[in-house]
């Protein structure tokens, strides 16, 4: 039963981490990759790269940002995100996002594993 309640734990430990937001201020005229390049060139941690991922993006700032999706160098797909807005982005395995602005704006992302 120890056992059990410890597992439980830990995994409600885990959930809990690989749901982390991360909230990134973005300069303007800044081109900045959030996912898909791996540690330590990415402006947030996506636990499921490996696998696919949904990332929730929400424009925390007062001015609009774009966000693009690329697969192997190629645009996929590109949002434009108004101020207070949420999206979903999806992201297959080897997909690479970017958030692109002109202006000063404030984003928070998450990630959740592809389904």
């Amino acid at each position: 039963m120890k056992k059990f309640i410890l597992i439980v734990v830990i995994m409600l430990v885990f959930q809990i981490d690989t749901n982390a937001q991360e909230v990134l201020e973005l300069d303007p005229g800044q081109s900045m990759c959030i996912s898909g390049k791996g540690k330590g060139q990415d402006g947030a941690i996506n636990p499921f790269m490996e696998i696919g991922s949904v990332a929730i993006v929400k424009n925390l700032g007062e001015n609009q940002f774009s966000i693009r999706v690329e697969y192997e160098g190629k645009v996929k797909e590109k949002i434009r995100l108004d101020p207070s807005r949420i999206t979903r982005v999806i992201l297959p395995k080897g997909h690479v996002m970017y958030f692109d602005n002109k202006l000063k704006t404030k984003t928070e992302v998450s990630f959740r594993p592809l389904q």
